[in-house]
């Protein structure tokens, strides 16, 4: 194995959207083993290279759902791509048909026309608690992903309407949506990011949990699902550990690495 890449939301970090001091101790331990650590994440870079810095372990990181990726720690980039201005519009569209609040990921940065919500609240948790800027332009903003937020019920009633609009518009939590440029998305970033590390797909371990999780995880030789996983996760799946509230993640390295 020489290399191991983690989603956070739902498999790094626990129900409080952190990621424990735990797993942080345990990813700064594959480097010693001859292993590079990779976090593959829709939140931005700050909350994406969270793990791996406050450990001062090296590795690599991909942010806003495979629109961004830094080396760590000394944050080069290996490429960004931004959402093209019609796209941008498109999802714009969707939020407004629906009835949903769309939210702009900036390099660093969040957007939205209000934080007075349950999406920005569950944004904020999870990206350090940084702020949602508030602006009422949101395409002055230059996009490297996009989010849209709904109550559950609702976005269950209205995924397949959405899914025959955006095909690559991905369930990544039960109240969102969230989509990067066209070509944008996980798969392509982790493969990118092997390629220029010299690392095989197939020397890759993976760990994941959500719908935008099981194309990268079939691209590689080893994935692996958390307990708390979508179903098609675990179908893609090598294996099925604890889930990501019981330091899932953690537990399963601590064994692996002995």
């Amino acid at each position: 194995m020489r290399a191991m890449a983690f989603d956070i939301d739902g498999t790094l970090a626990g129900g409080d959207m952190q990621v424990s001091e735990r797993s942080c101790r345990v990813l700064a331990r594959l480097p010693a083993a001859g292993i590079t650590p990779i976090t593959i994440t829709g939140r931005a870079l700050p909350a994406a290279r969270l793990p791996l810095e406050s450990v001062g372990t090296p590795g690599y990181v991909v942010g806003c759902g495979g629109g961004i990726a830094i080396s760590t720690p000394g944050q080069d980039v290996l490429f960004r791509r931004p959402m093209p201005p019609a796209v941008v519009d498109e999802v714009l569209g969707i939020a407004e048909e629906f009835g949903l609040v769309p939210t702009v990921f900036g390099d660093e940065e969040l957007y939205a026309t209000t934080r007075d919500d349950r999406s920005a609240r569950i944004l904020e948790a999870s990206n350090l608690h940084r702020r949602v800027v508030v602006t009422d332009d949101l395409r002055g903003v230059e996009a490297i992903k996009m989010m849209v937020q709904g109550p559950k019920d609702h976005l269950d009633r209205i995924t397949p309407r959405i899914k025959a609009r955006f095909p690559t518009m991905h369930r990544s939590l039960p109240e969102f949506f969230e989509t990067s440029a066209p070509g944008a998305d996980k798969k392509p970033a982790i493969l990118d990011v092997l390629d220029r590390i010299g690392v095989e797909a197939s020397d890759c371990m993976g760990f994941g949990d959500g719908e935008n999780d099981v194309a990268w995880l079939e691209a590689i030789g080893h994935p692996i699902a958390m307990g708390n996983a979508r179903d098609d996760v675990k179908a893609v799946a090598g294996r099925v550990i604890g889930p990501n509230t019981d330091d899932g993640v953690a537990r399963f390295l601590e064994d692996w690495l002995g």
